[in-house]
C-alpha cells in the first residue's frame, strides 16, 4: 500500500513540473511576443527615419545637379565669348590678300 502511494506522489509531481514548465513556455512566449512587436515597430520607425534622410539627400542631389547644370551653361557660354574673341583676333590679324603684311620687317 504504501508503495502505491509513492507511485500516485510521483505522478503528482510530474504533473506538477509539466504544469510549471508550460506555465514558463507561456511566459516566454508572451515575453518573446512582446520583444518582437517592440521590434518591429522600431524598425518600422527605422525605415521611415532612413526613407526620409534618402529623400532628402535626393532632393539635395537634385538641387546640387541643377547648379552644376547652371555652372555648365555658363562655362560653354563664355568658351562661346572666348572663341568669338579669338576669331576676331585672327581675323584682324590675318594679313589681307596682295597686300604685305605690316608686321613682318627685314633686315
Amino acid at each position: 500500500m504504501d508503495n502505491i502511494k509513492l507511485n500516485y506522489a510521483l505522478i503528482f509531481a510530474m504533473i506538477l513540473q509539466a504544469i510549471g514548465l508550460i506555465w514558463y513556455v507561456s511566459k516566454l512566449d508572451s515575453k518573446v511576443e512582446t520583444v518582437y512587436k517592440f521590434y518591429e515597430q522600431e524598425s518600422q520607425k527605422s525605415v521611415v527615419v532612413t526613407q526620409a534622410k534618402m529623400q532628402f539627400d535626393l532632393e539635395r542631389v537634385i538641387k546640387e545637379m541643377e547648379d552644376i547644370k547652371k555652372e555648365l551653361q555658363q562655362g560653354r557660354d563664355k568658351s562661346k565669348t572666348i572663341i568669338k574673341q579669338h576669331d576676331r583676333i585672327f581675323k584682324m590679324l590675318k594679313p589681307k590678300k596682295g597686300s604685305r603684311s605690316p608686321r613682318q620687317y627685314g633686315y
